[in-house]
């Protein structure tokens, strides 16, 4: 029987202790927190040695907090050869922000994920799975291809589906 070569994207979310500080006020909790520094201390090396064993080559979607207070970790994952992608500073969403302050966001992650990386991302995940309206032109402006949140087909690449509104249906 012929092999079938099988081929998987796989996107490491390294949200570390800037998914507690950004998505809730988890940054007031030390059980989060201690998760959060776990996730970068522990989970980053780990998974990178699983990958490496396997002979993997993944994309890692990084705040910019989270390279900022893990840099040795995040070192790691830029030295190992793995695409490094944007997710945010403090994993902010993006619907709660004023299209100046996502572009603001969007700036100073592309600079250190482009210092961290050694050249531009090309990849996006957007915290908390959201999206202004504002996002799809500022990601374009700055060179983003791709976002990984995206949900929409799981085999082929597609167009982010933008300017569409969908009615809510009025259940009172």
């Amino acid at each position: 029987m012929a092999k079938k070569e099988i081929i998987c994207a796989f996107g490491v979310d390294v949200d570390a202790v800037a998914g507690q500080i950004g998505s809730y006020a988890g940054g007031n909790s030390p059980s989060d927190i201690s998760r959060g520094v776990f996730a970068a201390e522990v989970g980053t090396p780990r998974m990178l040695k699983m990958f490496d064993k396997l002979g993997i080559r993944t994309s890692w979607f990084i705040p910019g907090h989270s390279i900022e207070t893990f840099p040795k970790e995040m070192k790691m994952v830029a030295d190992a050869g793995h695409e490094i992608g944007l997710h945010g500073y403090t994993h902010e969403n993006p619907i709660a922000m004023t299209p100046e302050q996502e572009a603001d966001v969007l700036d100073k992650t592309l600079g250190l994920v482009t210092k961290l990386a050694g050249k531009r991302p090309t990849g996006y995940v957007a915290p908390w799975w959201e999206m202004s309206k504002a996002t799809p032109g500022l990601l374009m402006e700055r060179g983003i291809k791709y976002d990984h949140s995206q949900m929409h087909d799981d085999f082929l690449p597609y167009w982010m589906r933008i300017n569409e509104k969908w009615d809510l249906i009025d259940y009172s």
